[in-house]
C-alpha cells in the first residue's frame, strides 16, 4: 500500500476545495428570441409551461424584495429613475428611458441598479417565452399585467409598449381582462399614445374604440390639445404612480411651452410662481433648462423693458 502512489503525482487537496460560484437563478436563463448559445439548454427549458411559472415566481419574489429593501416611496422612485437600458443591460447614465427632469437625482448604489436590471431582463425573458409558446392562458395574463406595471415604472417603453399590444391583441381575446383591469390598462395605452408618441388623434380613437371614460384622462387629453400647462401639472398631482410615469413623457414639451408663455407674458414674477408653473425648482431651471432669467431675492426678472 505504501508504494501505491510511488512515482505517481498525488491528487492535489487544493482542487477539491474549489467551489463554483452559485449562479443567479434569474440570469441562468437565456433569451428565447436570441437563441442564446451560452444558455441554450436553459432557453429550451423556458419554453416549458411549468418552468415559466417557476421562473416567474422567482421574479415576483425578487421584485417584491427589491421594493421592500428600497423602503420609502421616494427611494423607490430614485431606484426606478436610475435604471437605463442598453442592449438589455443597465447603467447609471441618463437616457431617454428616464425622467431625469422630474425625478430626484439618483442616490442608488450600483448594486441596486444592477439588481433591478437583472429583474427587468428576467421579465423580458418570461415575456418572450410566453410569446414563443403562444400561451394565452390565465398565467400569461397575470404575468403580462405584472410585467407591464413594473416596466411602466422604469419607463422602458421597449418592454411595456409591445406587452400592451400583445395583451390586447392576443391574450385578452382568450383570457379576458376583468372590467377594472381593462379600464386600467386601456388607460395606460391611451396615456402612452398621447404622452410618449404625441399622437392625440390616435389617443382619442382608442378612447372611442374601447368606450373608455375617465375624468382625469379626459382632462389630461384636453390639456395636451390646448397646451394647458396649468391643468397638466394639476392632473399629474392627482393620478397614481403608473399614470404619472406615462405622463412624464410630456413633461419636457409642456415645461418648454410654460417657459415660453412666462417669457412673453411677464416682465417679472415671484420665484415660487415660476417654479410652480414649470414644476421645477430654480436651481434646476438654471442648470438643466439654461434659463437666462435673473433672480433678485424672491423675484425673477424675466425680461427688461428696452429703452428707446
Amino acid at each position: 500500500m505504501a508504494g501505491t502512489f510511488a512515482g505517481q503525482r498525488r491528487p492535489s487537496i487544493g482542487w477539491s476545495r474549489l467551489k463554483s460560484v452559485p449562479a443567479d437563478p434569474l440570469e441562468e436563463m437565456g433569451l428565447p428570441s436570441k437563441g442564446d448559445k451560452e444558455h441554450k439548454l436553459t432557453t429550451v427549458r423556458l419554453l416549458d409551461f411549468r418552468t415559466q411559472e417557476i421562473y416567474y415566481k422567482k421574479i415576483v419574489d425578487r421584485y417584491m424584495q427589491f421594493c421592500a429593501t428600497a423602503g420609502r416611496s421616494d427611494a423607490l422612485d430614485q431606484a426606478f429613475a436610475s435604471l437605463t437600458f442598453q442592449d438589455g443591460r443597465s447603467n447609471n447614465t441618463v437616457s431617454s428611458f428616464q425622467a431625469p427632469h422630474n425625478s430626484m437625482e439618483s442616490t442608488q448604489t450600483p448594486q441596486a441598479s444592477q439588481e433591478l436590471s437583472i429583474i427587468m431582463l428576467a421579465m423580458r425573458k418570461t415575456r418572450e417565452a410566453i410569446v414563443a409558446t403562444s400561451r394565452t392562458d390565465t398565467f400569461a395574463l397575470r404575468a403580462y399585467l405584472f410585467i407591464i406595471r413594473a416596466t411602466i415604472l422604469t419607463k422602458h417603453m421597449e418592454s411595456y409598449h409591445p406587452a400592451l399590444l400583445h395583451l390586447f391583441r392576443n391574450i385578452h381575446p382568450s383570457s379576458a381582462l376583468s372590467t377594472s383591469e381593462q379600464h386600467e390598462f386601456v388607460g395606460y395605452y391611451i396615456l402612452d399614445v398621447a404622452c410618449r408618441q404625441g399622437d392625440l388623434a390616435a389617443a382619442y380613437d382608442l378612447r372611442k374604440e374601447y368606450h373608455y371614460k375617465d375624468a382625469r384622462v379626459e382632462t389630461l387629453l384636453q390639456a395636451l390639445v390646448h397646451d394647458n400647462w396649468f391643468v397638466f401639472w394639476r392632473v399629474q398631482r392627482l393620478v397614481d404612480g403608473y399614470q404619472k410615469r406615462l405622463m412624464e413623457w410630456s413633461n419636457d414639451s409642456m415645461r418648454k411651452h410654460a417657459l415660453k408663455c412666462l417669457g412673453k407674458s411677464y416682465l417679472s414674477a415671484e420665484k415660487a410662481y415660476v417654479e410652480k408653473a414649470v414644476e421645477r425648482d430654480w436651481d434646476q431651471l438654471k442648470q438643466k433648462d439654461s434659463v437666462g432669467w435673473e433672480l433678485n431675492g424672491d423675484i425673477v426678472t424675466i425680461r427688461r423693458v428696452k429703452r428707446k
